[in-house]
Parts: structure tokens; C-alpha cells; sequence
């Protein structure tokens, strides 16, 4: 890779790691909200791999990264930044910055390992498929041992708590992702991938040091310096700066960055890694004609969790027990790891390239209908006219998966990255300010924001968006 061409990836990564976990702490939290930037990423990835056949089917590791960036999404870290930025001095600084060392390193090493496994398994050499299945299968296994081990006993009305706690009463879940870590780092050990073995220590080094960086900047937005004035002027105090948003700016640039520059440094290996590809030209696929029957498994799997909303929907209008809803709803939401996260990456790492084209587009866009006409216009009067196009479009995207094999292309589904997301959280917060105008007697034309400093937030979205778009129609077609 030239320099130009280097210089070109690494500021994409970080611009697109950058939005991505932007809007994933704006319109989408947890695993799904993680999707976004590890789909960003995976999909530049794809894009510069040293192989015209991993360009061409570039949804596997735009895929991968998704649903590797998205285990992440398990972990809790308010209470931990917390330690940090709700007093000055902190509360705790070396527990709360400890914490999103240690969590910061898991998630993108995490992220890390499974893309460069699935650039190492692209090829069929390096890889069997019992690594593959046998990995995933153990991961929720291995999860559950490494919280019942490091996050274990939490019970904040006896003052028990784990000796490793970097909460203040929330149940962590790092001790799960630790072992997950470990045990990738195993396989790809044992299966001699050194190119994989990189791009997971700078996931660990680059998670670390951006949420160091990240949570450093919060901290200067949340408080006057020692001087009386403000780290970010008049706009800090009239409170037009949001320190959360900083925080998660820096984190996902510092991601996409750390590891972007490693990708290139081992450049060499990653192509030693796909040399195969360039004799078969056929990509690793042992499911051969089972891929599409489990892909369409896959599909219906995806809905399971989402039963969530009905038990949370019941629980509002119910006045009976409350708490075995909310306890059904949960085990649902529980199913999101086996059903949403290790199934699929299973195929998706065993070559099912119609999997990988099921993810990386209308997933990654189904959870938006999730969001915003299950969640947050599930009691809204005007639920349904976030009905009509947000279920039209995702039909739209599942008949184009299931009728037009080379449909989503890297141009199209980064323009659905960049605008799909952006697009429906300005139009929520314009049906919100039109409500709330209008309960206020204020025109409703007048747009109200929650936050002062949410137009701040919104035009720096607008304007990563606009540089994404542009650099991307002329790399990404």
C-alpha cells in the first residue's frame, strides 16, 4: 500500500470510527448501537485488502466488524466515567479510569481479533471449520464463567461487591469479554495468525488510549479549569458543549485510527494471509449449499429478541405482575448474544456470503425500525407514519437480499451508514420539539432541542457525514 493510499484509509477509518460511535451513543445504544462503527470499519477494511475477491464480497468483513464491535456493546461504563466527571475533584479517578482502560481494551480487541479472523479465514488455509464453530459455541459459556469469576457476588444492599469493581452499583460484565478475549487469542495462537494477532493488540491499545483521551476531554467540559475559566470557552459555559459526545468522538477516532495504522504496517502479512485468493479465487466456504437455508435461519432468528417490546409493551398496560413482564422481556433481550451476535458471525466466518450481505445492510438498518417505531413511537399517535417508511424500506432491503443477488453495493450501503442514522434521529428530535411546542403553546415549526448542546452535536455529525459521502463516491465506486 502507498502512502497516499495509507494516508487515505487511516483518515477514513477515523473519521468513520469517529461518527459511528457518535451516533451509537446518540440514537442507539448497546450491542445493536455498536453495529454501526464495527460495520464502518469492517467495510474499509474489505475495501483495501490486498484481493480483489475480499473487495468484491466485501459484506463478510463489513459483517465481521459489525458483529465484532457489537459483543462490546454488553458492557456498562456510565457509572465508571462517573468516578471521573460528576465531581471536581473526581470522586475516584484512578478506579473510574482504570475501569475504561480495562473496557476499552476488551472492546476493540475484541473487534480487533474477529476481523483479522476473518480475513485469516477468507482464504480456507489457515483456519478449519471446527475453530470456528467450537469458538462460537463456547463464547456465551465462556462469557457467563468470566462474570460469575471476575464480577461476582454484587449485592449492594449487603455492601457486597466484586474485588474488581469499577462500578458504583451496576452489574459489569468485563470479566465475560475478558475471557472471550483470551479465548480468541488462543485460536488465532494456535492457528499461527500473526496478521489477526496484531490488529487485536492495537484494538487493545487503541481502545485504551481513546477512551483515555476521550474521558480526559470529558472531564475539562464538565468543570471550570483550576483558574475560573473554561478548556472550551464561552460555549463550555453558556453549556453548548457536550463532554459525553467529545468522549465518544475521540474513543471511535482513536479506534478506527490505532487499528487503520496497524492494518497498514502489516500489510505484508495480511497479504501473505490472502495469497491463496489470488490462485483459487474462490472464497472459504464449507457450508457450500447449506449457507442460504441458514442465512434465512439467521433472518428469523434476529426477531426472537425483539419479542422484548411486546413484554414491555404489555408490562405498560397491565396492572398485574409487573415484574415477571419485565423479567420475560429481559430473557429476551438476553437472547440478543446467541441469536443476534454468535449465530451469524458463525456463518459469516464460515464464508456465507448471503449472511454477510443479510448483516451488514439490513440489520444494521433493521435496528433502527427497532428504535424508533418499537421503542420510541411504540405509544406515540403517530406511530404509524413511522410504520410506513421505516417497515418499507427495511421490506425493501429483505427483498433485495432475497431477490437481487448483487444488490448492496459498498457505495450504497455506506451511504445507508452515513445518512440512514443521522436521518431519522433529526427526524425524531423535530417530531419531539413539535410535541413539546405544541404542549407549550409555542408554533410547533419552532424547533426546540432537549440540550443546548445538541446543535452543536448535530452540525458536527452533518459535517463528518458530508466529508464521508464525499470521499467515499470516489474511493467506494
Amino acid at each position: 500500500m502507498n502512502f497516499s493510499t495509507a494516508a487515505l484509509f487511516i483518515g477514513l477509518s477515523a473519521v468513520a470510527g469517529s461518527y459511528g460511535w457518535g451516533m451509537r451513543g446518540c440514537k442507539i445504544g448497546g450491542e445493536k448501537g455498536a453495529l454501526l462503527p464495527g460495520a464502518f470499519l469492517g467495510l474499509l477494511f474489505a475495501w483495501f485488502a490486498p484481493a480483489e475477491t475480499i473487495r468484491d464480497h466485501f459484506w463478510l468483513i463489513t459483517a465481521a466488524g459489525a458483529l465484532g464491535m457489537a459483543f462490546g456493546g454488553t458492557e456498562t461504563y456510565g457509572q465508571t466515567l462517573g468516578f471521573v466527571v460528576s465531581k471536581k475533584p473526581p470522586e475516584n479517578y484512578a478506579k473510574g479510569m482504570t475501569g475504561v482502560l480495562v473496557k476499552g481494551a476488551l472492546w476493540f480487541g475484541i473487534f480487533g481479533s474477529v476481523v483479522g479472523i476473518a480475513l485469516g479465514a477468507a482464504a480456507g488455509e489457515r483456519y478449519r471449520a471446527g475453530d470456528i464453530i467450537v469458538l462460537l459455541a463456547l463464547f456465551i459459556p465462556v462469557k457467563l464463567l468470566g462474570t460469575l469469576i471476575f464480577n461476582k457476588p454484587l449485592d449492594p444492599s449487603k455492601n457486597r461487591y466484586p474485588k474488581i469493581y469499577f462500578s458504583a452499583g451496576r452489574q459489569e460484565e468485563w470479566g465475560g469479554l475478558l475471557l472471550m478475549l483470551v479465548s480468541l487469542v488462543v485460536l488465532m495462537a494456535y492457528r499461527g495468525d500473526a496478521f489477526a494477532l496484531w490488529l487485536c493488540l492495537a484494538g487493545v491499545l487503541s481502545g485504551s488510549a481513546g477512551w483515555f483521551i476521550g474521558l480526559s476531554l470529558f472531564a475539562l467540559a464538565n468543570h471550570p479549569l483550576n483558574s475560573g475559566r473554561y478548556f472550551y470557552g464561552p460555549l463550555q459555559k453558556k453549556g453548548y458543549i457536550s463532554g459525553w459526545k467529545i468522549m465518544e468522538f475521540t474513543l471511535g477516532a482513536a479506534g478506527g485510527l490505532g487499528i487503520s495504522v496497524c492494518y497498514v504496517l502489516k500489510y505484508e502479512l495480511l497479504r501473505a494471509n490472502l495469497a491463496p485468493l489470488k490462485l483459487g479465487g474462490a472464497l472459504w466456504n464449507p457450508l457450500g449449499g447449506l449457507s442460504r437455508p441458514l442465512s434465512w435461519a439467521a433472518f428469523a432468528l434476529f426477531f426472537v429478541p425483539m419479542l422484548q417490546h411486546l413484554f414491555y409493551y404489555l408490562e405498560k398496560h397491565r396492572k398485574g405482575d409487573q415484574k415477571r413482564y419485565h423479567a420475560a422481556g429481559a430473557a429476551f433481550e438476553w437472547l440478543e448474544m446467541p441469536f443476534l451476535l454468535c449465530f451469524p458471525l458463525a456463518l459469516v466466518l464460515l464464508g456465507s456470503v448471503e449472511t454477510a450481505r443479510l448483516v451488514s445492510f439490513f440489520l444494521l438498518f433493521w435496528v433502527i425500525v427497532e428504535m424508533d417505531f418499537f421503542e420510541r413511537a411504540a405509544f406515540e399517535k403517530s406511530r404509524w407514519l413511522w410504520f410506513v417508511p421505516l417497515m418499507g424500506l427495511a421490506a425493501a432491503a429483505l427483498a433485495c437480499w432475497a431477490l437481487v443477488p448483487g444488490s448492496f453495493t459498498a457505495w450504497q450501503t455506506w451511504l445507508m451508514y452515513c445518512v440512514a442514522y443521522e436521518f431519522f434521529e433529526l427526524c425524531w428530535l423535530v417530531h419531539e420539539s413539535a410535541k413539546r411546542n405544541k404542549a407549550e403553546h409555542r408554533p410547533v415549526y419552532m424547533l426546540q432541542m432537549r440540550r443546548l448542546s445538541e446543535p452543536l452535536v448535530h452540525l458536527w455529525f452533518l459535517l463528518q457525514i458530508a466529508a464521508l459521502i464525499i470521499v467515499g463516491f470516489f474511493v467506494l465506486r
